[in-house]
């Protein structure tokens, strides 16, 4: 193993070396792309252009470049043009002389072939050629290097960071992300494991496994459904900020829930799934401390104690871990998260204040329930008072505001 794997190491650290190009050959690319852009053949060969057979001596090759630069001379082409314009005006064509925009385009065009050939001529002189030769035989690369590609197509300033943007945060995130999931689920399943051959040994005789576990009593299953229920509301007030809470969450109010008998061994009673260790159990101290519960199904539940300093078992399933998925990564969470902070406050505030609208609206139409005598006990004090006491009140306190306003008058 270690062999091969130095093997692939000495491969990938040679291959560069082999492939990559030299400058001369990346710079007879260059010259070879940018000639076929101009050419009327763009599969036309250096001698083509020069119009030489490729065995042609340096002699040759410097008659045939002297030749065409010869033609390409501003003079030559000026004189050119007009003079075709001369031939054509004979011939009782109505041909307008070239006018001197047209003369300089001409020009430049002729310089810049001019330029072309004197390169060719270089590379078909100069010590390149066999090069050439050899491309020309063999065939031209397609992958002709990155830096080549990187100085002929170079990206800006936003492409750039747009793709860093999708490797960094797309790629290399998700890579990480799923590395850390596959070790959390390698550390769960090495847990599990050792506890359950700590517990019942390395041949995991854990009893109830291949019987049927028997059935839970109902009392206890009642009494974990009473504390999964959330705390019910003691009075009015607070029932009626719990049945709100409840309309904004969308959910129905949850009623209140009665403690009710056992039921008897009749038979009847359908036997439900309890949340905990089942059956038989046994605590194992792991190697970091934490101690680790096995039940008689083979479940392993970590105890973990809270603030108030109650102890707690979790139950430890390496498939409760979310695997990751690309919707994990930078790429969708970095958006998201920026709308949130800018335009997705105020958005979300808007929306708040209208649902907070909404609820007072339903909450002043809702009908406002009166004390009745069930009620009255609960959350209600009943003052025992009839309608002779509170009219004696009321002539009590108008006869003391009249001797208020006497004694006011005689000061």
């Amino acid at each position: 193993m270690k062999i091969s794997y130095f093997s692939v190491g000495l491969l990938a650290l040679f291959s560069p070396l082999a492939s990559a190009w030299s400058k001369e050959d990346r710079e007879i690319f260059r010259i070879r792309d940018e000639i076929s852009k101009y050419e009327t053949d763009p599969a036309a060969n250096f001698y083509d252009i020069l119009g030489v057979p490729p065995s042609a001596s340096l002699d040759d090759i410097t008659k045939a470049y002297r030749r065409q630069t010869r033609n390409l001379h501003p003079d030559k082409v000026r004189q050119s043009m007009r003079s075709k314009a001369g031939k054509d005006k004979k011939k009782g064509e109505k041909v307008k002389p070239p006018t001197n925009a047209e003369i300089k385009t001409a020009v430049k065009k002729a310089g810049e072939a001019q330029a072309r050939l004197s390169l060719i001529a270089n590379i078909l002189r100069g010590p390149e050629r066999d090069r050439y030769d050899h491309f020309l035989s063999n065939g031209f690369p397609l992958w002709k290097g990155t830096d080549y590609y990187y100085n002929r197509y170079r990206p800006g300033l936003g492409t750039v960071m747009v793709g860093l943007f999708l490797v960094v945060g797309g790629g290399i995130h998700y890579l990480t992300l799923y590395m850390s999931w596959k070790r959390q689920t390698e550390f769960v399943e090495r847990y599990i494991k050792f506890a359950r051959e700590t517990a019942w040994g390395g041949g995991l005789n854990i009893p109830g496994v291949e019987a049927a576990p028997a059935p839970a009593p109902a009392p206890a299953a009642a009494e974990s459904e009473e504390e999964e229920a959330p705390p019910l509301p003691q009075n009015r007030r607070e029932r009626r900020m719990y049945e709100k809470a409840q309309k904004r969450d969308g959910a129905k109010p949850v009623k209140k829930v009665r403690r009710t008998q056992a039921p008897t061994e009749s038979g009847n009673a359908t036997p439900t799934p309890t949340v905990g260790p089942t059956g038989a159990r046994k605590r194992v101290v792991a190697e970091n401390g934490k101690i680790l519960v096995v039940d008689s199904l083979g479940d392993v539940y970590l105890e973990g104690e809270d603030d108030e300093g109650e102890v707690h078992e979790y139950l430890l399933d390496p498939n409760e871990l979310a695997k990751p998925t690309i919707k994990d990564t930078a790429v969708f969470r970095a958006p998201i998260f920026l709308f949130n902070i800018t335009a997705g406050r105020f958005l979300s505030k808007k929306s708040t204040e209208d649902e907070f609208e909404v609820y007072a609206d339903e909450d002043d139409s809702d009908p406002q329930p009166t004390p009745s005598t069930d009620s009255a006990g609960e959350e209600f004090e009943l003052v025992d008072k009839s309608t002779d006491s509170l009219s004696k009140a009321k002539a009590s306190g108008a006869s003391q505001g009249k001797a208020n306003k006497r004694k006011g008058k005689k000061r």
